[in-house]
């Protein structure tokens, strides 16, 4: 087995790994407009867990919060802008339920 690794190999590993890093932490970031959502939800629902497990559950009390913070002008009151939000929120917080 030899110990010469190309210097090509090196670098398109290396390439590799960086942009999966800044893949993954780009995709744990959420918009302003979704995090304030998540911080409405885990607030107005003491026992996430039974919630965010049930998709239609979590839709609804997603689409509650979402509204919420429209109508009180917390977030991006626009429909298309808002409603990209609480799916943004909805999908965090399925797929991060505990």
């Amino acid at each position: 087995m030899s110990l010469f690794v190309h210097p090509r190999l090196l670098t398109a590993v290396f390439g590799l790994t960086v942009a999966m890093a800044l893949g993954t932490g780009a995709a744990l970031a959420l918009s302003n407009d979704a995090q304030a959502i998540v911080d409405r939800v885990k607030a107005t629902t003491p026992n996430l867990k039974p919630v965010c497990s049930d998709r239609g559950q979590l839709t609804k009390v997603v689409t509650a919060a979402t509204i919420a913070l429209a109508e009180a002008k917390k977030i991006n009151g626009d429909h298309a802008v808002a409603r990209a939000a609480g799916q943004e929120a909805g999908r965090y917080l399925y797929f991060h339920c505990s």
